[in-house]
Parts: structure tokens; C-alpha cells; sequence
């Protein structure tokens, strides 16, 4: 594969418990990472799908300072899905006009590392009215090149779906 080798990574999350969705807000630039912002619950499960196109195996994932454990879901000449689950278990809840990078990390053999860095705000688990303000986050799509080196993955287009 050479550097003119493209994939998308498409990543979807949800409350694992009961399958809920997980809003996000423009902030404009207000913050130094992202003009949105993800809103998440403090001591939360989450259920994570990864896709992958082309079928990519990646030799490990993190969110934040957690290593996730990806399991297989779906495999064709095409594409692949992995899913897993984050916890938020232990994590602070965000001061008001705060905001805490979370960076999703992907390691692949012999193409480098994927980094983005996830603006993020954390509520209380109680606290769910704040939480559902905002734009639904079906989805991120991460359009991606190979560098020269090999070393780190270029993300050339991040959408919010």
C-alpha cells in the first residue's frame, strides 16, 4: 500500500444500557480542538461500533486512557465492523464552560497511528436533560492517507453525521 492509499473509519456511539444516543452541540471556536463538542454521562457504559473500509485489522485501540478490547461483528472483501464497550467510569464531570480532550487512538501493522482528539463534555449520570440538547451524533467519519514515513495516519476530512 502506498501513500496515495485512502480508508474510512466510521465510529457510532450509544449508551450500552439502553441503547440511547449521544448528542453533540456546536461550540463555534470557543474551544482550541473542535468546533463540536460530545456530550457524555460520568460513570456511564457505551457501546462502540467501528467501522472500517477497506476490512483493516487494527492493532489497538484507545479511547481516552482506556485500551478497548474490539470484537468482530461483520467481515466482507470490503469492509469490516468491530464493537466494543468504553466506560466512563471514574472520569469528572466537566466544569460549566469547560471542556476534556478525549483522543481515540488506532495502532495499524505497517501503515502508523490514527489519532483524533475528541472535544468532549462530561454531566453528571443523573443529569440527562443537558445531555440530550444538541445535534444527534449518529455517526464520525474519518477520511484517511497513509504519510511517506508511515508513522501517523492523516485524517483529511472529519464530518459529524
Amino acid at each position: 500500500m502506498g501513500s496515495d492509499f485512502i480508508f474510512k473509519v466510521t465510529v457510532s456511539i450509544r449508551r450500552e444500557d439502553d441503547g440511547s444516543p449521544v448528542f453533540f452541540k456546536i461550540d463555534g471556536g470557543r474551544f482550541k480542538t473542535s468546533e463540536r463538542t460530545i456530550k457524555l454521562q460520568a460513570d456511564v457504559q457505551y457501546r462502540l461500533d467501528i467501522d472500517i473500509k477497506p476490512s483493516l485489522y487494527p492493532k489497538s485501540t484507545s479511547l481516552g486512557t482506556t485500551s478497548l478490547q474490539l470484537k468482530e461483528q461483520s467481515r466482507d472483501p470490503h469492509s469490516v465492523r468491530y464493537t466494543t464497550v468504553w466506560s466512563t467510569a471514574g472520569t469528572s464531570v466537566s466544569k460549566k464552560g469547560s471542556r476534556q480532550d478525549v483522543p481515540f487512538v488506532m495502532e495499524f501493522d505497517g501503515l502508523g497511528m490514527l489519532k483524533v482528539c475528541l472535544q468532549c463534555k462530561f454531566y453528571k449520570a443523573s443529569d440527562s436533560d443537558h445531555c440530550s440538547w444538541g445535534d444527534s451524533f449518529k455517526q464520525m467519519e474519518l477520511n484517511c492517507t497513509l504519510t511517506e514515513e508511515r508513522t501517523f495516519i492523516k485524517v483529511y476530512n472529519q464530518q459529524f453525521k
